[in-house]
């Protein structure tokens, strides 16, 4: 597909509505985030959206609206909160869950007979609607599960190639998503929170604005999908409910405390730690008084992460009350819910070795495994088989423990098997592993010093215990010591 890149020109916007009213797909700037729009009232269209973004279709869409009374066409249900927050907060980044009249397909609603309605603030996005002459059905201009689009560019480098047309408009001003609210219930709900907290909108109801309950806890995330846990038939009422969003490529770890400036300590230690691993590493901090800075520049900083291929992000968790608790909503969401809680010692960081073997070099594994155990009860041991001397082929169990180390869920690797030599080969097989062969403490010494080893090999009929053990211990307290070294190391991981 041809993707025509329009400007915020009358002429152009006219060319984008077209496009809407022929069924096709247009993304454009709005206040909030960029939006991938259709017409609301086209199944088929809405159907493309879901099939650009890769999106599942029981996550349902929000339709925008130009004009107010526009919204007496979506629902028969008028409530006095309804025209307050009208009157209030539109235009503007709110979204109204209500009862869908019959004419919004279910595609739309994501099956529901709920719809979810926003009138933006931006005045390109109320042009196109205007000019569309049908309201307009759009998530984030995204595909699935990366970070919302806060530029153009971002629209680009996601949907080039996948919709008809990108509106190039200015970077957007608030930078999350809008604020959705169930309307449906005697209680308003926040569903999604966003830059008008519960707060504001109590404020302008005179009454009540409670979160879901589902926002106020860490939901059990999936293995296998990434996604939050929910039974086959719940179905959500707004986007962010059900299914992964806004995630890096990079490992992330929020780092959260009522100490900033030992939560800080402890990212700059890590970052430190991390970087002399060779190790691209960003961090993200603001303080509890930058909570819209944050809202506003959240999902760039992740994109940028992203284009500079940083391994490892290192985020401080703000205050969640008002913008902090949307914000969070978000960080949360990126970091798969990986949290490090720091004490006011600036403690709370948990070193994670993986170890495996092959049935050679189980025994000598399991003694390792009780030393360590011993030595440094703060360590966290990642135990990845094998579990018994029947025989099994090393180069699974390399690769294992070596994946481990590369995608960050564990710092270091040990592994074993007759000799060390073989899986010492299969652990270096992955991208981004440094693995030494130690037979001596003076090699295991080296292997830190001279080349940031983040994995070492031991053979289980050629090393003792008792020196596997020592061998262990240097390589675990020697120091990298960087210079001509890191511009080697740096090599080998470019191979």
């Amino acid at each position: 597909m041809d993707t025509k890149i329009l400007t915020t020109s009358k002429e152009d916007i006219r060319t984008a509505a077209e496009i809407i009213r022929a069924g096709g797909l247009v993304a454009f700037p709005t206040e909030t985030v960029y939006g991938l729009g259709a017409n609301a009232l086209d199944p088929e269209a809405v159907g493309k959206v879901y099939k650009a973004k890769g999106r599942p279709s029981d996550n349902p869409m929000i339709v925008h609206i130009s004009h107010k009374d526009d919204m007496k066409k979506l629902t028969d249900l008028m409530t006095p909160d309804m025209k307050k927050l009208m009157d209030e907060c539109w235009p503007g980044p709110l979204t109204m869950v209500v009862p869908a009249k019959d004419l919004i397909p279910r595609v739309t609603t994501g099956g529901l007979d709920t719809v979810a309605v926003r009138m933006p603030s931006a005045e390109v996005a109320r042009d196109l609607i205007t000019e569309s002459g049908v309201p307009i059905a759009a998530p984030s201009a995204n595909l699935s599960g990366h970070p919302s689009p806060t530029t153009y560019q971002h629209c680009i480098d996601d949907l080039m190639g996948r919709v008809d047309a990108i509106i190039c408009g200015d970077e957007c001003q608030v930078g999350i998503e809008s604020t959705v609210i169930d309307m449906t219930g005697e209680t308003p709900m926040i569903l999604r929170p966003g830059i008008l907290t519960a707060e504001k909108l109590s404020a302008v109801l005179g009454k009540a604005v409670i979160p879901d309950p589902s926002l106020l806890k860490k939901p059990e995330i999936s293995k296998e999908t990434g996604n939050p846990v929910a039974s086959e038939d719940f179905k959500p009422k707004s986007p962010g409910m059900k299914y992964k969003h806004y995630a890096p490529k990079a490992q992330m770890t929020i780092y959260r405390g009522s100490d900033e400036d030992a939560v800080i300590e402890a990212i700059e230690k890590e970052a430190s730690r991390l970087r002399e691993q060779g190790k691209k590493v960003e961090t993200i901090i603001y303080t509890d008084d930058e909570s819209e800075k944050a809202a506003h520049e959240f999902f760039g900083r992740l994109r940028e992460c992203d284009k500079n291929d940083t391994d490892v992000i290192l985020a401080a968790a703000l205050k969640e009350s008002g913008v902090g608790f949307s914000v969070m909503n978000r960080m949360f969401k990126s970091a798969g819910y990986n949290i490090i809680d720091i004490d006011e010692k600036g403690s709370g960081r948990t070193m994670i070795i993986a170890l495996a073997s092959d049935h050679g070099g189980y025994a000598l594994k399991e003694s390792i495994k009780k030393h360590l155990k011993e030595k440094d009860k703060s360590l966290k041991l990642v135990d990845l088989g094998t579990h018994s001397e029947e025989s099994v082929d090393y180069p699974v169990y390399g690769k294992a423990c070596a994946e481990a180390v590369a995608s960050g869920k564990a710092d270091l690797g040990i592994v074993c098997c007759g000799t060390g030599i073989g899986i010492s080969i299969a652990a270096n097989k992955v991208k981004g592993i440094r693995c030494g062969l130690c037979t001596s403490v003076e090699m295991a010494h080296l292997t830190k010093e001279h080349n940031n080893a983040n994995m070492i090999a031991l053979g289980g009929r050629t090393t003792t215990p008792e020196l596997a053990c020592d061998i262990v211990d240097e390589w675990l307290d020697t120091e990298f010591a960087g210079g001509r070294h890191k511009r080697r190391t740096d090599m080998l991981d470019e191979m």
